[in-house]
């Protein structure tokens, strides 16, 4: 997919990295030849992450912080500077949360939204910020932000994961803006559903709200997609490393969507 030693010797950061889609993103780099730099709140999980990835020749160091609080973002660019000689060619933002309440506006719980929106938003926008400095000193860099097709439309009794998905679609189309004087990019990946728990979590929601078993929500969303299945996070690895690599250099400010073709 990407030319021949391109990552080698890259730094990328991802957020998120320890577990799924950002522990994929991060095997998919790795085997590409980048050192990582991953960002999670688990610790034991960033250790086995770290563990498995160093197996590959790469350089990985895990730090535990919760990237909604700036006070804990800051040791992104403190390890960064201590450790990688402040380098950061890539950012990856896979960290977040999924809006499984699956109740209208009326009905919900407004610390879910407040959650939903610091989570999201505030949860991308914050490690990105914190790395900016450093590629823009080397006016060179990668961000890619792993949003979701709820931020490119509406979905009913989803208005908190749909309003917090919109934000980030925003935030990439000013970043890009803003940076691409400083030859940085700034795009992002929206996934549709993904195998795994968390989309696990939610076709047993929505199947509880409408009296259903989670198995037969799944086939409706099969068939929904153009190409009958659900995507998987080595589907989104790839999308966001074809981000980062250098055969994306004129893309900036635009939605790649890995859904199965749900969204058509």
């Amino acid at each position: 997919m990407t030319k021949e030693n391109e990552f080698k010797g890259a730094v990328a950061i991802v957020t998120g990295g320890a577990r799924g889609i950002g522990l994929a993103i991060a095997e998919a780099l790795a085997q590409e030849g980048s050192d990582l730099l991953l960002v999670g709140r688990d610790r034991q999980a960033l250790a086995e992450a770290e563990r498995s990835l160093s197996g590959a020749g790469r350089r990985v160091v895990g730090i535990s912080a919760d990237v909604t609080k700036p006070s804990e973002v800051s040791v992104i660019s403190e390890t960064l500077r201590r450790q990688f000689e402040g380098r950061a060619d890539i950012i990856v933002t896979a960290a977040g949360r999924r809006d499984h309440e699956n109740k209208p506006l009326d009905e919900m719980d407004v610390s879910n939204i407040e959650e939903l929106m610091e989570g999201n938003l505030m949860g991308t926008l914050l490690p990105i910020r914190e790395v900016l400095p450093l590629m823009k000193a080397r006016r060179h860099g990668k961000v890619v932000a792993i949003s979701g097709v709820y931020g490119l439309k509406g979905r009913a009794r989803h208005m908190a994961g749909c309003t917090s998905k919109w934000a980030v679609e925003g935030m990439v189309r000013v970043l890009a803006l803003e940076l691409g004087p400083f030859n940085i990019n700034v795009n992002a990946v929206c996934p549709g559903y993904v195998e795994g728990p968390r989309s696990a979590a939610g076709m047993a929601s929505a199947a509880a709200a409408r009296g259903m078993q989670a198995e037969q929500v799944r086939m409706e969303l099969e068939q929904a997609c153009a190409l009958r299945r659900l995507s998987t996070a080595e589907d989104v690895a790839n999308a966001a490393l074809f981000l980062a690599s250098a055969r994306a250099r004129n893309i900036t400010g635009r939605d790649l969507i890995v859904d199965g073709g749900w969204m058509l």
